[in-house]
């Protein structure tokens, strides 16, 4: 059970974001290699990321709760990605984004999926009244993957199609009742 903002897992500790985060959210939101398949590309501006850490930290005093800060246990101290769920308007409705970024060295240990398994706990716990979505673009096939270990659904139906890409979107909680208020 999560019952503070700082969760230990198997092989993480997540804690959450504070403003003094804002150089490895620079460092990790700067790399072109995270952001491969962000149609906004990597951030440009330092003051992209110290804003950022400013907001979700924030979303911590205000909510209780919001991305994490993700240290691997065993190298404390160490930050190598960001993410979990934080309350926010997507296509005009408040949902809890799922979100997950992790530096290349993390990549393929499993990480993200042990990240997303916390914060799917976090949503139950928090009593699911918002619905969870997680969106990505359609060539993101290992964030789809995660997506849907961590127990999300397909949604097809939510895709957003534009001129540049896809994103394709994925949800727990999102009933056909609580789509009159998306469409």
């Amino acid at each position: 059970m999560i019952t503070t903002g700082t969760v230990e897992t198997e092989h993480l500790h997540l804690r959450p974001v504070i403003e003094e985060d804002a150089d490895s959210v620079w460092l990790l939101h700067s790399d072109a290699r995270t952001n491969r398949y962000n149609p906004a590309g990597p951030m440009t501006d330092r003051s992209q990321a110290e804003e950022q850490a400013r907001e979700w930290a924030a979303n911590w005093v205000a909510d209780g709760h919001g991305y994490w800060a993700l240290e691997e246990s065993h190298v404390p101290g160490v930050v190598i990605g960001f993410g979990g769920i934080r309350a926010t308007n997507w296509r005009g409705r408040q949902v809890y984004n799922l979100y997950y970024r992790l530096a290349p060295a993390a990549w393929g240990k499993g990480l993200a999926s042990e990240l997303v398994a916390a914060a799917v706990e976090r949503w139950h716990e928090l009593g699911e009244h918002l619905p969870l979505v997680a969106y990505t673009t359609a060539e993101n096939l290992p964030s789809q993957r995660t997506a849907l270990k961590g127990g999300l659904t397909r949604r097809p139906d939510l895709d957003d199609v534009t001129a540049t890409y896809t994103d394709v979107v994925f949800a727990l909680g999102l009933d056909w009742s609580s789509l009159r208020n998306l469409i």
